[in-house]
Formats: C-alpha cells, sequence, structure tokens
C-alpha cells in the first residue's frame, strides 16, 4: 500500500511538496476508511486531489507515473528518463535541476522508502530504505560524484552488488537492474512498482479497450458483474457484454429491439464507468494501488461519489484508490475521511502547494464540507474573469 508520495522540482511543483495516506488519530473520522497495517501504521483507503484547473493536481500522478516507467522500463527503450524532458520547475533558481521523487510504501511486512534524483539524461542519486524491526536500515544508495557513481550498500542488503553498478547504466535504475538479476532486497518493491501501482487509463484511448478485453478474456464472469454494476450507475440499457475479434462489444437492449455497439463507439461515460468497473474487480479481488487522474470527468456528481461508495464498501483493505478531480462532489460529508481529502492551489510563483482538508477545525454536526469549499472556505478554487470575443474588430 501506498504511505506518501514527496515530489520537489517536479512539473508545476518547485519546493519539496508531499500527500500522505497515513490516518490521523481523530474519534470522529471513520475507522471503517482506514487499514491497520499494525500498532503504528494506519493508512486510508480512498484518496482524492481535488482543485481548478491548471493547479497541478495532476502533477502527483505523472510524478508516480514517472517513478514507475524508470523502474520498469522495457529492456530494448533506449531511455527510460525521456519522460523528464522538460518536468523540471520552469522557473526560477531551480530551472534545469534534476528532479526529486520519493515514494513510500508498505510491501510485504515492511516499509519500504526508495527515492530517485534524475533529469533526462542521468540519475544522480538513487536510495532504498527499509524498516526492519522497526528500524529504518539503508539498503543502497547510488550517487553520481565526479562523473561516476560512488556506491554504499547497507548489511540487509541482499543481491549481487558487483554486477548491479557495473551493468547498469546511468538512465537506468538499481532496483530495476537488481530484481531482474534476482536480488532478493529488490525484487518485492520492483513487483509492487510492476503489479500493485495502477495507473488507470479510463476512456479514451485504445488502451483502454485493450485493457478491458485482457481483463474480461482473464475473467469471463466479470462481464455480467460490469452490467450489474452499469445498472447500479443507472445505465440499464446495458444486458452484456461480448468480446469479439479483439474488441469489446456492449449490447444494448430496450423493450422491443436489440443493438450492439463497439467500445469505441459508446459514449465516454459508459467507457470510463467500464473501465473503471474493471479495476475495481481486480481491486476487490488483488492488492491494488489504483490512480485515477480526471477521475470524474463526463460522470454525474452524484454517480462520482456512489462509485467512490462502491470502492469504499466493496475494498476488502488491501487495495487503494487515490481520485484526482475538479469535482466538488468528492466533498460529500462522509465519503472521504477528511484526511484523505487534498486541495492543489496553483501560488503567486505558479508552483503548486498541496494541503489536506484535516488541517481545517471542522464541526462533525454540521460539517457541509462541499458547500463550504464551494464558499471559498478551503481555497484552491478558480479565479474567473471577463471575457469578449470580439472578431478582431474595436469595440467602440
Amino acid at each position: 500500500m501506498l504511505i506518501d508520495l514527496h515530489v520537489e522540482n517536479f512539473r508545476s511543483v518547485r519546493e519539496e511538496q508531499f500527500i500522505t495516506f497515513e490516518a490521523v488519530r481523530d474519534a470522529r473520522l471513520s475507522e471503517e476508511k482506514v487499514s491497520a497495517l499494525g500498532p503504528k501504521l494506519r493508512l486510508i483507503k480512498s484518496s482524492a486531489i481535488i482543485g481548478p484547473n491548471g493547479a497541478g493536481k495532476s502533477t502527483m500522478v505523472r510524478a508516480l507515473e514517472a517513478v514507475k516507467s524508470f523502474v520498469c522500463a522495457p529492456e530494448n527503450e533506449e531511455n527510460p528518463l525521456k519522460s523528464l524532458i522538460g518536468s523540471s520547475f520552469a522557473y526560477g533558481e531551480t530551472k534545469g535541476k534534476p528532479s526529486r521523487i520519493s515514494v513510500r510504501c508498505f510491501v510485504d511486512g515492511e516499509i519500504n522508502e526508495y527515492t530517485i534524483e534524475a533529469d533526462m539524461n542521468r540519475i544522480y542519486r538513487e536510495t532504498l530504505y527499509r524498516t526492519i524491526d522497526n528500524s529504518k536500515k539503508i539498503m543502497f544508495d547510488r550517487v553520481w560524484e565526479d562523473g561516476a557513481y560512488r556506491c554504499r550498500w547497507g548489511r540487509f542488503y541482499r543481491g549481487d552488488k558487483r554486477k548491479a553498478i557495473k551493468k547498469t547504466p546511468e538512465n537506468r535504475t538499481i532496483l530495476q537492474s537488481s530484481a531482474l538479476r534476482g536480488g532478493e532486497t529488490a525484487k518485492s518493491l520492483y513487483d509492487w512498482f510492476e503489479n500493485t501501482l495502477d495507473i488507470k487509463p479510463i476512456g479514451f484511448a485504445t488502451g483502454s479497450e485493450n485493457y478491458l478485453f485482457e481483463s474480461l478474456s482473464a475473467h469471463p464472469d466479470w462481464t455480467k458483474k460490469i452490467v450489474d454494476f452499469l445498472w447500479s450507475c443507472d445505465v440499464t440499457d446495458v444486458r452484456d457484454v461480448i468480446l469479439q475479434n479483439g474488441h469489446v462489444v456492449f449490447v444494448h437492449t430496450n423493450v422491443s429491439q436489440k443493438y450492439g455497439a463497439y467500445f469505441a463507439s459508446e459514449s465516454l461515460s459508459l467507457r470510463r464507468l467500464a473501465t473503471i468497473a474493471v479495476s475495481f474487480f481486480e481491486a476487490f479481488t488483488g492488492k491494488k494501488v489504483l490512480i485515477f487522474d480526471d477521475f470524474g470527468m463526463m460522470l454525474h456528481p452524484d454517480i462520482v461519489a456512489h462509485i467512490v461508495d462502491i470502492f469504499e464498501t466493496g475494498n476488502p483493505g488491501c487495495s487503494q484508490m487515490l481520485a484526482v478531480d475538479c469535482n466538488p462532489s468528492l466533498l460529500k460529508d462522509g465519503l472521504l475521511r477528511r484526511d484523505g481529502i487534498w486541495f492543489a492551489e496553483k501560488q503567486s510563483d505558479g508552483s503548486t502547494k498541496y494541503y489536506a482538508l484535516s488541517d481545517f477545525k471542522y464541526s462533525a454536526v454540521k460539517p457541509r464540507t462541499s458547500q463550504k469549499y464551494i464558499n471559498g472556505a478551503y481555497g484552491a478554487l478558480p479565479l474567473t474573469s471577463d471575457f469578449r470575443f470580439n472578431n478582431g474588430e474595436e469595440t467602440k
């Protein structure tokens, strides 16, 4: 499970910003929305980042996406760091300096803290710490100094150290190199990035249909579950889902007629709901950290709140979800814990600041969170101004 994410000098983030899934201790907040992983570690199942367009909400998603692409890069990919092209903060003294991303997660009963500093050409630092017997221990620390790497290995590291440092290019990670060579220490975290951290495409590209087709091919019984999921969202004319020549076909039925429609020809809302449904099924039957950007796009506010509730009630406790969106319906009282709601706000220098709803005082009797947000109590609202189109003609 994801514990927290720290980002510095990456896209819209200038100085270090973070979001965390660690639950605060507050008797007013629901314990049913928390997974207790030990006496001191309690993680929130569902979180959200909310804010106006252009505020930098998606930067946290892109940061997780970037680290995953570095760690899980295909062997034939020439430069896994290419996603960092133009990604450092564009203004001030930080421009052109390496980006820094740090991920803490709970994997196989232990806390892992993985940090990477890089630009599009080179990894300047890569570090892995692991908590063993409640004590933070270094596994490895790889640092670029004076035109070469210096690597420090912890005594608990298990893996081939010599080959890992010699065979790993400047634009690839020790974590991947060691894991693919059978390194015991790196393998569990590598598998978490590859299989558990799941940043979803939800409805736009052909990748969404391919994902849906592959999932339903592996789980044929899920087609009926998708129909039930859609019905629960008031999409009641879909009666079946068929796999046909690599495509997903939705069967619609009204009182007297039946017809089939390919995935690509369906509305964006139906395509997104179907993809979200299968993502949820995977999380309910395994361990997933689901990351959804623009979560509620093309969906009615009541449906957005409804499907979050479906995840909350269906999640056995070993999966998480982060929903990134502009939609205030995610602020519906009781839907998410207050410490699971983060706001993204653009500052005067153009950088993004993140802060939690739990930082604000509130009344458990009459919270009215959504209305307070709309009224400006928490910031992170769009600034609007007048606009008139004059077709290039001067107005008198």
